[in-house]
């Protein structure tokens, strides 16, 4: 998480943002369920009223509330109201209404206390009005006892009770009681839908945010995982496979995103959500029981399925990079396994691996799938038992419907944020698997690195000297080269032969360090090429590796090669290589398309473009590692002809790694090569009576007139 929160740090600023706008979603969807409550019980059920003082009230309801208070009691609510004299207009609940009689209105600063004053008066008449009782001061001492006795068992209903009569007293007055219930519910519901439009306005934005910013974090890590493997020496990618580097890059990095776009909306709106509702919840005491019953079986549900299915996570992801691998070696290898009819063998072993992968993804799949039904059946369960408990706190006042609908959705936010947080024990440890896959490729450390203080070139080339240089492979015991000492001047072709396996290929990747040497030095130009910059060191050498690689693009991409070649230096390129007939004759000539991996040319047109791209630009140093071995012998020996042309006019040094004596019996010096140490270094005929080594080789490739020609 470390480097999550490291790649995240420099889009602070959305990160906040996406919280601010997270926490204002939050608190305006769970505003949504007051006012529905408002709207049920304020608005439907006690007709817009929610206040259980009159506002208003006639001299006559004024004098029946009196007969149920002490004459300081009623003084007291008297001086709370000021007296509207009949004929004056008030507007009062967006009416105006002319009165006939006078009328008593509730003063904008009244007390408080006038409430408790005012309850058991409006619920006595309330009572009176319901059973048709003509309440008045001749018959009230018969008949309190019976009102007070109805009241006993209705206590817990005396709010509402209130507010029923009140609505009686605005008829009685002329109130339009239709109307302030139409206002009212038409008011909320603005109010609701405003809320609504915010809430989603808001979404809108974090989302777009959230989804912004993972991509550009996956993007920026996907950038650093991919510069760091370009970093990479023959030593580095020894440790990973190249399908393991391609999953890591692709798939890994994916999961990332997902991950920091599920932290950006889900991992921060469900704690926000879940939190914020427990609080709402608090306000129903009597039935929030329910909730804690409801989450104590969702956490152990939880527990169980994140113990069993978290392990599987990491086996998936080998499982996913040998599938990678196995698939790649296919299409590299196809008509290799179609000549030797092997696709069965293949199939086999494909299915092997996949379907290790389908089982045990399916059984992650599963544990993340029961969720679900379970979520489901603790929510239906809930609201069961939300509605059935509810509905006798309903029977007795303590809660309102509209209560117990705003109770209900709060707890299935708690229920769903509760969800979330589920899913997100899946996904980070699914996701920290991947993160811990890239964090393997960039803590890796480079083996081969420049210095801080390095040398630079001389811009003419120079003598390169190997002084007792002997090299083993990273964590291997045998040495593969032993006690190498040559040079090679500027203008010399030094040509490299020897049985396979002795060193040929390794001694020419030292030289632009592509792997550094275990003992004795290399020196350019005086310069041990440690002490120099890897890149200055790769821009004075041209290299045709073992392996043509032709990238896909057209021909004249694969010889530039990200460089800007001019048209002599382009042409002159295809001319030394025997280049020009490939593209003579293609219809598209130089930009005809490359397929990926040179599918579309042949082994010779791929290695002839190899070496095309190498000599694009001027060098200090060529170095053909076997790159003529797939040349027929004329255009072998047209391009050896018009080489020598380039180095005699470049004084350029070669170097040329060759199993056919053909293509180097002319070098300047000839170094034969067996199990890692010089067994022969000089001219070709000097080797054949000198090299035993040698002359073995050319024994097995020369003709007898030839072999005869050297030795006299």
């Amino acid at each position: 998480m470390r480097r999550i929160f490291q790649y995240l740090k420099p889009y602070t600023l959305f990160v906040l943002l996406i919280i601010a706008l997270t926490f204002i979603q939050v608190q305006t969807e769970l505003a949504l369920p007051d006012y529905m409550s408002s709207i049920v019980s304020n608005g439907i059920q006690y007709a817009g009223i929610k206040e259980e003082i009159p506002e208003i009230i006639t001299q006559e309801d004024l004098e029946k509330l009196s007969l149920f208070m002490s004459s300081d009691d009623f003084n007291s609510v008297k001086s709370n109201y000021d007296v509207i004299k009949q004929g004056n207009n008030v507007n009062i609940k967006n009416q105006t209404i002319s009165f006939k009689q006078d009328v008593y209105l509730l003063k904008e600063d009244f007390n408080s206390d006038i409430e408790t004053k005012l309850l058991k008066p409006l619920v006595y008449n309330y009572l009176a009005s319901s059973n048709n009782i003509n309440i008045n001061s001749d018959n009230i001492n018969q008949v309190l006892p019976e009102l007070e006795k109805e009241s006993e068992s209705l206590v817990d209903n005396y709010g509402s009770m209130a507010r029923l009569y009140i609505k009686e007293i605005y008829k009685d007055i002329g109130l339009n009681t239709t109307k302030i219930q139409t206002d009212y519910i038409l008011k909320t519901g603005l109010i609701m839908l405003g809320i609504s439009l915010i809430s989603v306005l808001v979404q809108v934005l974090a989302t777009y945010l959230s989804t912004r910013t993972s991509a550009r974090v996956a993007a920026n890590m996907r950038h650093d995982v991919f510069s760091k493997v370009e970093s990479f020496s023959s030593s580095e990618f020894s440790k990973f496979f190249t399908s393991s580097l391609i999953t890591r890059t692709t798939n890994d990095v994916t999961k990332i995103q997902e991950l920091i776009q599920m932290m950006l909306r889900m991992m921060l709106m469900a704690p926000m959500m879940g939190l914020t509702a427990v609080v709402k919840v608090t306000r129903f005491p009597s039935v929030s029981w329910i909730l804690l019953v409801a989450i104590g079986i969702m956490l152990g549900t939880l527990v169980i399925l994140v113990t069993v299915a978290v392990p599987k996570f990491e086996i998936i992801q080998k499982l996913v990079d040998k599938l990678n691998s196995i698939t790649r070696e296919f299409l590299d290898g196809i008509l290799v396994i179609r000549a030797f009819n092997s696709e069965k063998y293949e199939e086999e072993r494909f299915d092997d691996t996949n379907l290790e992968a389908k089982r045990i993804d399916l059984f992650v799949s599963r544990c993340m799938q029961i969720i679900g039904p379970i979520m489901t059946i603790i929510m239906n369960g809930l609201a069961i038992a939300i509605t059935w408990f509810s509905a006798k706190q309903i029977d007795i006042d303590v809660m309102t419907i509209g209560e117990m609908m705003a109770f209900s959705q709060y707890a299935m936010h708690v229920v769903m944020s509760f969800m979330f947080v589920t899913m997100t024990f899946f996904m980070v440890p699914r996701s920290l698997v991947s993160m811990k896959r890239i964090s393997e490729v960039l803590d890796t450390e480079n083996q081969i690195l420049d210095k801080e203080n390095t040398i630079s070139l001389p811009e003419e080339n120079g003598i390169l000297e190997f002084n007792n240089v002997s090299f083993k492979y990273p964590g291997a015991e045998e040495y593969v080269l032993k006690n190498i000492s040559f040079d090679a001047k500027p203008g010399e072709t030094v040509a490299f032969i020897g049985s396979t396996g002795s060193g040929k290929s390794t001694i020419v990747k030292l030289i632009p360090r592509l792997f550094d040497v275990t003992d004795g030095e290399i020196k350019y130009c005086g310069i041990d090429i440690r002490d120099l910059k890897q890149s200055e060191l790769h821009d004075k050498i041209g290299f045709a590796t073992q392996k043509a690689i032709i990238f896909s693009g057209d021909i004249k991409s694969n010889i530039e090669f990200g460089r800007e070649l001019s048209e002599e230096e382009l042409n002159e390129a295809i001319r030394i290589s025997q280049s020009t007939n490939i593209i003579e004759e293609k219809e598209d000539g130089l930009y005809t398309k490359i397929t990926q991996g040179g599918t579309n040319v042949s082994g010779g047109q791929k290695q002839r473009l190899s070496i095309a791209r190498t000599l694009g630009k001027e060098e200090n140093i060529y170095i053909f590692d076997d790159t003529f071995s797939a040349l027929d012998y004329e255009t072998d020996k047209k391009l050896r002809n018009e080489l020598n042309e380039l180095i005699n006019k470049t004084k350029s040094t070669v170097f040329i790694v060759a199993q056919r004596i053909s293509t180097i019996k002319n070098c300047d010096k000839i170094i034969v090569l067996d199990e890692g140490k010089i067994v022969g270094e000089g001219k070709h005929f000097d080797l054949l009576n000198n090299c035993k080594v040698y002359k073995e080789i050319a024994t097995s490739q020369l003709s007898e007139e030839e072999l005869a020609y050297a030795s006299n």
